[in-house]
This record gives structure tokens, sequence and C-alpha cells, in this order.
């Protein structure tokens, strides 16, 4: 299987067949992801598939379940309504590696264009799959940590949802990181649940038992800016707090200089190649051919140098 780790040119000038394509007009298109209430990049992609569906002509609805983060369960009943519904594209950001794999089966043999964005599945049975190098990503903090910490210090782990496919691979990120990286030390590695209260109670802990820490790696902007505000509380102003996603919240706490950096992800380049991969599935017959089975887009280092380009206030 091949990967496109860049992105072509060829890859966009689909949107603008799609965009006068009268085909299009009538597609039902809708995104899964695993939370519009207090995920803020799951609500961008969400919100960015919305109108770039109103570009090309797709009506795309947003879903979620209701239930907890890791409601993977709610996600399978939202898609066995969508194919009920006769719904033509699912944008899916996958709760689970495993245990959506069958929902995701049942949609592409009763016709729907599935594209799995973002957190992968593990399964080939789809248009394509499109998303962020996060292992990457989560050595490009390591690596941005050792260098502002001169190769030596302290640093510590905050990890997302335990399982979840984005975790996994930002988490090896770090682990690859601290190993090229010998000087060092990983003094706690501790689970959250994204959010910027678990990143401030994780990171209450963590100073508990490691207050001479230099630098967190929070594997969301939510959880590095909770744990920025734990240190805050605790009168350290001197650790070095790195966030993931790119989200408003992780550049306003760039700008205040309560964070030092974050690794973001492009949600609307995301969105538009998953868009383009499926209504070009749908164009050609609902065949595969053509279509790039994976895409990677590389994750950006934001600072303070270059938080302007992307905070809006």
């Amino acid at each position: 299987m091949t990967k496109s780790k860049f992105l072509r040119v060829g890859a966009l000038l689909g949107a603008l067949t799609f965009a006068t394509s009268a085909f299009a007009e009538n597609l039902k298109g809708a995104i899964v992801v695993m939370d519009l209430t207090t995920n803020a990049f799951q609500i961008e992609m969400a919100d960015q598939a919305v109108e770039y569906g109103k570009e090309v002509g797709v009506d795309v609805q947003r879903y979620a379940p209701a239930g907890s983060f890791g409601d993977y369960e709610g996600q399978i009943s939202i898609i066995e309504n969508l194919i009920t519904k006769q719904t033509d594209i699912i944008i899916l950001v996958a709760g689970h590696t495993t245990a959506l794999v069958p929902v995701v089966k049942k949609a592409m043999k009763a016709g729907v264009a599935v594209v799995n964005m973002d957190n992968r599945l593990n399964t080939n049975d789809i248009v394509a799959y499109v998303g962020v190098d996060n292992g990457q990503g989560g050595k490009m903090a390591v690596d941005y940590i050792a260098k502002k910490l001169g190769g030596i210090g302290k640093i510590a782990l905050i990890q997302g949802e335990a399982g979840n496919p984005v975790q996994i691979l930002r988490t090896k990120g770090f682990e690859l990181g601290a190993l090229v990286h010998p000087g060092l030390e990983v003094v706690a590695q501790q689970g959250a649940h994204w959010t910027e209260e678990e990143g401030l109670k994780v990171m209450e802990d963590i100073l508990q038992s490691n207050p001479d820490v230099d630098a967190v790696f929070g594997e969301s902007d939510n959880l590095a800016v909770g744990a920025a505000r734990a240190a805050k509380s605790a009168g350290k102003d001197d650790i070095i707090f790195v966030g993931y996603d790119g989200q408003q919240g992780g550049y306003a706490a760039i700008k205040a200089g309560d964070v030092a950096a974050t690794i973001r992800m492009d949600a609307r380049r995301m969105v538009e190649l998953s868009m383009d991969a499926a209504l070009k599935y749908i164009e050609g017959g609902k065949s595969t051919e053509g279509i790039d089975p994976e895409t990677y887009i590389e994750p950006e280092l934001v600072t303070a140098a270059e938080v302007d380009k992307y905070y809006k206030q």
C-alpha cells in the first residue's frame, strides 16, 4: 500500500470539478466525530466539513455520540442510522481502531462512500484514509523540547484517551523522541481525557511527585493549556509546555506565554481531501481506482514566531 506523504497539486484539482458537477448537488453527506461539545479540534473538523460541503454542493450534517468521548458504540448507532437514511458520503473520525470496522464494511457494501479521517481504522475496506502523521508530530514535540532544554532535563507526558488511535501514535512519537535524546528523562506518563480540566488534574499529580519537571507534552492543546494552568497556580512559571492540534485555545496560550508551542494539524486540508476522495469514488462508479488509499499531511510546529499566522482574536 502506498502512502502520499505530501499533498500534490493534483489532489486539489478535483474540488474545482466537483464544485460544478451536477451529481454532487443531490448528495447527502455526514461527518461522524467523537465529540461536538468539548473537543475543539473535532468541532473544527465537523464545521469545516459542513462549510466545504456547501462549496462542492454536498449537504453535510454533523454527528457525534451523546455519551462520553470514547463512546464508539454511539458512533456505530449513528452509522447504522445513516445507512438506513441512504446517506451517500460518511467522513468518519473513528473512536476505536477495530470496533467500528463491521459497521463501516456494512456501509460500504450498502453503497456509502466511507472516508476514514484522522483516527485510523484497522481496515482497508474504505474509500481512503486521510490524516496527519501523528507519530511524527509527537516526536516533533520532543525534538522542540530537547532544543529548548539544551538536550538535558526532566520531561512528562500527558496522554489523551487511552487506546484512541491518535493517542497511540502521539505517544509512540513521544517515546521515540525520548530515545533519540538520551539527556531527557521521562519522569511521568499519565493518561487523561483530552480536556483542559483533565490536563489540570493530571499536572497537579505530576507536580506532587515531580516538582522539578522541566517540560510537559500534552497530547492535545486542551491538555497543555490545563497543565499550564496548574503550573501557574503552583508558582511554577519556568516549565515548557507543548500542545497538539493547533486550536485557538492553544494559540491564545502561546500568545500569553503560558504554552511554548503546539503541533498544528490542518483540519480544512484533511476535510477537503476526504470529501474529494468520496466524490471521486462516486463519480467513478464507486471505484477506488486512481484514489490514493492513504494520504498523510505533515504536522507543523507553531511557536510564538508563527502563531500570528493562525491566531484569530
